[in-house]
């Protein structure tokens, strides 16, 4: 800088600075009283959270209930051994307080958990290591279809040294052990032994009036109406849950869901059970000032999420499925971006390929992409497979099966997927069925054409493995119900599972997903957004985003959220007092004197705080704010014109 310029920089700064250092102290002194931290409400214990609940579960088995709708019972009920950062998908303690990962010199992998050793069942039977490796080689194999892959593809052992010690030893160092699914999230509790041992495990009784670990406890279950949890009130977790109940209401329809929630009969719904139409009816409400202290919102799918419309390639499926031609016919026939459109009020992604821009897998996007909405290319490629239109112009039939209950949106996708494809020649019959009934017919006997699948992609290829190779062909709930087997997309998803360099294993999945866009086992057809409504009057402040993982991920449960309207709890307080007695015994001039302590519990009722709502921030603050900065500015304008000056 010159010596010219440096100098009138001099005069500037001698000219402004009081003016600017005074501004900057008025604007301290105003605002510094109103940038005090406000102190957090105390947590209050009581109340009861009544849950919507779109569909009756089959079992409420804490080791492997079938569909998320049904992970918000059974979440509260037990414990997992960790649970999930919901943002960074690192594990937290849970039953496993700590553990210890080591990759052995044979290329296998052991994972060491250390449990806690204060947690108890509900019978007060105390949790031991014992009860986990029961769980993963007997119960969680016959209901949870993740475990049963891992348990027989890549745990060489369970090994309990000690009570609070359990090991498993892996065959591999397999990267997607880390991912939910195995060891916390999606429904994955541990199951008491000392309760399943010696039984007939599918038919024990305890699959519907469980007792686990958890912050709340089972208390009963009416068929077709509801199910109560109640406080646990000798849970591990000390001074854990806040609520006394929690009630999920059965509730089987959207509108009926919809219209329980405006008139204050439930407090939460959680996506399952609320149609995007109806989500978004409550929502304009909500803005019109129409339904006081009650929240509705969407938020994306944290792993990907999208609609897969899964074709039945098993041998005894529908010929004509067989046929790639077929297929991409059928996929050139849907009009995703109609769908979007039309079920989901352009709240998500119409879809060109098998993954969507979330960010779980975005990276894994093949660069191939399924055909466009062409019905014309359809009928060409009917024509080619050898599938012309008959006398009528059907080419052929097809049942399109869907849970209508835990997904009602999908029977309005499913009335857009038969009009488009009658336009090309095949006639679509819609077969609605609750949840328990399409996991049944759908996942265990098989017994479909084609089919609305909700289906995660990642993060990992974890989920590409469990819904299109042949490690996921398995009558279980959540696994490859299409039966598509192909050797060539299997080993390529199969390398990318021992990856352990993340930029490789990008590629690799990439590579296998060309392959799988072109074998076109489905229609991907759009990504998922997740609704969730709420009754203001509960907090989560305590577990910042319990409400968006805490009722169906299985990342965190509800034992952290209050009621803010509970009243305090009074003051208990124990007062210790002498008791001195004098007796005479009978026909006797002798006196006998007895002390005794007396015990007594006075409780002190807490008066309510009055509660005085403060403006952050006054507006008249923002306008003396903006009148010292003018005045500063004038100011060094002021500064600057003097110093250009010459002297006189």
């Amino acid at each position: 800088m010159s010596k010219e310029k440096l100098l009138h920089l001099k005069k500037i700064l001698r000219y402004s600075l009081p003016s600017i250092l005074i501004a900057l102290m008025m604007i301290a002194v105003t605002v510094l009283p109103y940038t005090e931290s406000q102190p957090k409400p105390e947590p209050r214990y009581g109340g009861t959270l009544i849950v919507g609940l779109a569909s009756e579960p089959p079992h409420l088995v804490l080791s492997g209930p079938p569909t998320w709708a049904f992970y918000q019972v059974v979440r509260q009920i037990g414990n997992s051994l960790v649970s999930f950062n919901p943002e960074t998908l690192e594990w937290i303690p849970e039953l496993a307080q700590s553990w210890e990962i080591t990759k052995e010199p044979d290329g296998g992998m052991t994972i060491i958990f250390h449990l806690v050793r204060n947690a108890t069942w509900h019978d007060g039977k105390p949790f031991t290591s014992a009860d986990v490796k029961f769980t993963y080689e007997q119960v969680a194999p016959l209901f949870n279809s993740f475990v049963d892959s891992m348990m027989k593809n890549y745990v060489k052992s369970i090994e309990t040294p000690d009570d609070y010690t359990v090991i498993f030893r892996f065959k591999t160092a397999w990267a997607p052990a880390f991912y939910p699914g195995y060891f916390g999230g999606s429904g994955i509790n541990i199951s008491p032994k000392h309760l399943y041992e010696g039984t007939d495990i599918l038919n024990n009784p305890y699959n519907t009036k469980p007792i686990g670990t958890g912050p709340f406890k089972f208390k009963e279950w009416k068929k077709g109406e509801y199910i109560i949890l109640e406080r646990n009130e000798n849970y591990w977790k000390k001074g854990l849950p806040y609520l006394d109940r929690i009630i999920f209401k059965i509730i089987r329809t959207s509108p009926a869901m919809m219209l329980a929630f405006e008139k204050g009969e439930i407090d939460f719904v959680w996506t399952y059970g609320l149609a995007m139409s109806d989500a978004v009816a409550l929502q304009e409400k909500i803005g019109l000032g129409q339904l006081p202290g009650k929240r509705v919102w969407f938020f994306p799918s944290p792993g990907g999420s999208l609609d897969v419309v899964g074709f039945n390639l098993h041998p005894e499926g529908l010929a004509p499925l067989k046929d790639v031609r077929v297929r991409k016919a059928i996929a050139a026939a849907i009009d995703r971006k109609k769908i979007a459109e039309v079920v989901y009020f352009n709240r998500v992604e119409a879809l060109d390929t098998v993954v969507s821009s979330a960010p779980a897998v975005a990276r894994y996007n093949p660069g191939v992409n399924q055909p466009p909405y062409d019905p014309a290319l359809a009928e060409r490629l009917l024509d080619e497979a050898g599938y012309p239109r008959g006398p009528d112009g059907t080419r052929f039939k097809i049942r399109l099966m869907i849970d209508s209950v835990s997904y009602p949106f999908y029977l309005k996708e499913a009335e857009l997927i038969r009009d488009f494809l009658a336009q090309v020649g095949i006639v679509v019959e819609i077969v609605a069925l609750d949840t328990a009934a399409w996991h049944e017919r759908v996942f265990k006997n098989w017994d479909f054409d084609m089919s609305i699948f909700p289906f995660v992609h990642g993060p990992g290829p974890t989920y590409f493995i469990r819904y299109y190779t042949e490690k996921g062909i398995v009558r279980a709930s959540w696994s490859n119900a299409m039966g598509y087997n192909n050797p060539a997309f299997n080993e390529k998803i199969f390398a990318a599972e021992f990856e352990i360099d993340r930029e490789k294993e990008e590629q690799v999945v990439r590579e296998a997903l060309k392959i799988l866009v072109d074998d076109q086992p489905a229609v991907w057809t759009c990504s998922r957004t997740f609704v969730a409504a709420v009754n203001l009057d509960f907090s989560d402040e305590l577990e910042p985003g319990a409400w968006e993982h805490g009722m169906g991920t299985g990342y965190l449960n509800l034992e952290k959220i209050y009621w803010l309207k509970a009243p305090p709890k009074p003051e208990v307080t124990t007062v210790v007092r002498t008791e001195v007695t004098t007796m005479v015994q009978p026909g006797t001039t002798m006196v006998t004197t007895v002390e005794r302590p007396v015990v007594t519990t006075v409780a002190t009722p807490v008066p309510t705080p009055t509660v005085t709502v403060v403006e952050v921030v006054p507006t008249w603050v923002y306008a003396l704010i903006i009148v010292v900065i003018i005045v500063a500015a004038a100011s060094i304008a002021y500064a600057i014109q003097r110093a250009r000056k010459p002297k006189s």
